[in-house]
């Protein structure tokens, strides 16, 4: 009796297979826009009948297939929240990118969280007219590291400078910046000029922003993500930060920041 049972069984799920997979080639499983265009391509289509593939693997595969189609017709909207969580050189990547799309030839300049000039921004001719300075932080911007901006587009002959920070500035350094080629561009100002580009634009800038892990920070000094440890003594025992995955060859270390208000 069991074996007559398992036997009516495996003929409805290929009589669905079958139907489902005939269904699919005729092009019944479109998009609700009624395009013209099927959810499989012919490799796929060859693969669910070739691999003899389970009604509920075939209907999944038409869920996820519809799913990834209605992202892709979605409006992408950036938050303060989201661009806060992003880790520092993930942060550093979106603002080149951003200056990228506004026609600069932005470039990173060198691996660094703290230190230094992060972005070189070129003209068409590769000469370089403005200098960069990207900080992923949660308090606020001070004067001090304005002045050093400056102090470094002088050395360099720079006439202009940008900062972008998830943060915001201190009025000090508000008003240092007033009547020189300085730009400071603060959390708000980013979200709002993201938002502002066309959709294919910031669907291009979202795809870097969100590829892979985009909030574990990367070690300063080796490029590779950190991992979160527990401090065992000292004033902090018992906290968490992170710690270089190549310690003790590497010592570096960063807070863990506290997450951050939308």
């Amino acid at each position: 009796m069991n074996e007559l049972i398992g036997l009516a069984m495996a003929f409805m799920t290929a009589t669905i297979v079958v139907k489902v997979c005939y269904d699919i080639l005729r092009g019944k499983y479109q998009d609700e826009d009624n395009e013209n265009d099927d959810f499989f391509s012919s490799q796929d289509k060859a693969r669910i009948i070739d691999n003899n593939m389970r009604a509920e693997d075939v209907f999944n595969k038409i869920r996820e297939s519809r799913q990834a189609k209605q992202a892709l017709k979605s409006e992408v909207i950036w938050t303060k929240a989201f661009l806060k969580s992003l880790e520092w050189k993930r942060y550093e990547e979106v603002c080149m990118e951003y200056l990228r799309i506004k026609n600069c030839q932005a470039n990173v300049t060198c691996i660094g969280a703290d230190g230094g000039i992060d972005i070189k921004i070129a003209d068409s001719a590769g000469t370089v007219f403005a200098i960069g300075q990207c900080k992923a932080w949660n308090r606020q911007i001070g004067v001090s590291l304005i002045r050093e901006l400056y102090g470094v587009m002088a050395a360099d002959k720079v006439k202009h400078g940008i900062f972008l920070t998830t943060s915001e500035y201190s009025k000090d350094a508000l008003e240092f910046a007033k009547g020189k080629n300085l730009l400071l561009v603060d959390c708000d100002e980013l979200v709002g000029l993201i938002n502002g580009l066309n959709e294919i634009d910031k669907r291009r800038i979202d795809l870097i922003a969100t590829a892979g892990d985009y909030t574990t920070p990367t070690c300063v000094r080796c490029n590779v993500k950190m991992i979160k440890r527990t401090a065992r003594n000292g004033k902090n025992a018992g906290g968490n930060f992170w710690g270089c995955p190549n310690y003790p060859k590497c010592k570096n270390t960063m807070q863990v920041r506290q997450e951050a208000k939308s």
